[in-house]
């Protein structure tokens, strides 16, 4: 859903969509579901990405810098992760740290 960018980022937030992600992100690290991790940072990349371009088109927008402060408790949850973690979910993870700052920064 998120990926196919078909939904645009206002109308995936009147859907909850990052309390959800952030929900989900609390059960993982409470129940060790690493494998459930670079699905869910993916999403949040799809996110971040799809804020980054409502900031390119609408500079006044308060709605990126929203998305990136309702996010921003995942790093918290996800640094727990990456001490048990494999490679991959280390790449995904930077990944995402880097387009975030690109993006918004």
């Amino acid at each position: 859903m998120v990926a196919s960018r078909e939904i645009q980022i206002e109308e995936l937030l009147q859907h909850d969509i990052i309390s959800k992600l952030n929900k989900i992100m609390a059960d993982v690290v409470q129940n060790n579901a690493e494998w459930a991790s670079d699905h869910l940072l993916i999403i949040m990349n799809e996110i971040l990405h799809l804020a980054a371009d409502l900031k390119k088109n609408d500079a006044q927008s308060k709605i990126p810098q929203q998305v990136f402060s309702k996010l921003l408790v995942n790093f918290k949850f996800f640094s727990k992760l990456l001490t048990a973690s494999d490679i991959v979910s280390v790449k995904v993870w930077l990944t995402v740290l880097v387009d975030c700052r690109r993006s918004f920064f």
